[in-house]
């Protein structure tokens, strides 16, 4: 009984059956709807569940996991997490400021 598949059997003679079999042909969703007399977005549904492979269809990435943390996963362990943050984004801010300088110097330069 384990090799039984839940839910309803295909009919390849329903309009259903008749998009799969065409959708496996490589023919168009809109001729396959003209050719079938459904509409559009049944072709769709159909093709949508059939997946990639023909049988489960393929999800999404869908909604991301939650991270474990009390930050939200930021990477920040409380205080000390928070003042190595703002050490860090203060001596970035220095080098970038020595860099900036030199460039004015060099742009003063090169006027002048």
């Amino acid at each position: 009984m384990a090799s039984q598949k839940r839910g309803r059997r295909s009919d390849p003679s329903s309009k259903s059956g008749k998009v799969r079999a065409l959708l496996a042909t490589g023919m168009s969703p809109m001729d396959i709807a003209k050719k079938v007399g459904c509409t559009p977005g049944l072709v769709y549904v159909v093709k949508s569940k059939m997946g990639s492979t023909g049988g489960a269809p393929k999800r999404g990435p869908g909604r991301p996991r939650k991270v474990a943390g009390s930050a939200g996963g930021s990477g920040l362990d409380g205080i000390a997490g928070i003042v190595e943050a703002v050490r860090t984004a203060d001596r970035e801010r220095n080098q970038l400021r020595g860099v900036l300088e030199k460039l004015q110097a060099v742009i003063a330069d090169a006027l002048g």
